[in-house]
């Protein structure tokens, strides 16, 4: 073994030791805004509901409510934002679409605010003009998933303080098949590279690294939420089937999914494509 070589082993074991861990920090939630199509006043009974079923809005001290009459457009509700400053904002899908519903999208202004805002957006189960009635019961399991978990503190955060007393939450990851399918490929064509014995090991890996970053994220929730039980799953398959098996399984009744990516305008696929689908649970888009 030559010295690159022997540098290049010394890196990957250094490398391999690191084990990125999770910081529990309490969220702060001071101001939340309800956007809806429908008079502002019409809106206490869905704040009645929400503070019934998630009971850590119940410290809340200020609620705004941007009605009908309130803005034309996005870019004039997202001017009230920066007035109002919100923690958290809560909506619909497909508001002032009335008459025509798009059966693949969330709706012109829940597509900007999605990738604009910073605060998260809490999405209310059902569209607009067909909302879904809130059960009043604390919502008992809430659930996290990701496709990279590792170092995401600010979504399991928010699914930390969004879990009431007694409840579960699960922390789930999982490794997209057709992403691990097109390396594979790649690596296959270099023959110096021993197909088989990578793909075991890079599989082991990939699961590895979630696996610790999961493990630092109980054993610190734990000790904070002990009146919460938490869970994990971490598998490898096809993204939006897994996740939506997961929901259904455990029946989830809020979902957390990061929507919000850096690189690009839009929501990225998974995160879209769940929010379209679960049209019938109270998801959380960061």
């Amino acid at each position: 073994m030559d010295q690159r070589d022997q540098i290049d082993e010394f890196a990957s074991m250094f490398r391999k030791a690191e084990r990125e861990a999770f910081t529990f920090s309490d969220v702060p939630l001071k101001t939340v805004v309800i956007v809806t199509d429908q008079p502002g006043d019409q809106t206490q009974t869905v704040r009645e509901q929400l503070t019934a079923f998630l009971p850590r809005l119940r410290s809340v001290a200020t609620w705004h409510v941007n009605g009908k009459g309130d803005f034309e457009n996005v870019q004039e509700l997202i001017e009230r934002f920066e007035q109002q400053q919100p923690d958290l904002v809560v909506t619909y899908r497909h508001l002032f679409e009335e008459s025509h519903i798009p059966q693949h999208s969330l709706g012109v202004y829940l597509d900007v605010l999605t990738q604009v805002l910073h605060p998260p957006v809490l999405v209310l189960p059902g569209t607009a003009i067909d909302p879904h009635s809130l059960d009043t019961t604390p919502g008992r399991c809430v659930m996290v998933v990701t496709d990279r978990i590792s170092g995401d503190d600010r979504l399991i955060n928010f699914g930390a303080a969004m879990t009431p007393d007694g409840g579960e939450m699960w922390l789930c990851h999982v490794e997209d098949d057709a992403v691990f399918d097109r390396y594979m490929s790649a690596i296959e064509r270099i023959p110096e590279i021993d197909t088989d014995v990578a793909r075991k090991l890079i599989d082991q890996q990939l699961l590895k690294d979630a696996g610790d970053y999961i493990e630092t994220c109980l054993t610190e929730l734990r000790e904070k939420r002990t009146s919460v039980t938490f869970h994990s799953s971490i598998a490898r398959g096809h993204h939006l089937k897994q996740y939506q098996q997961l929901v259904e399984s455990h029946n989830v009744d809020l979902l957390l999914i990061n929507t919000n990516d850096e690189h690009q305008l839009a929501m990225h696929g998974m995160a879209y494509a769940l929010s379209v689908e679960l049209i019938d649970r109270m998801l959380l888009l960061l």
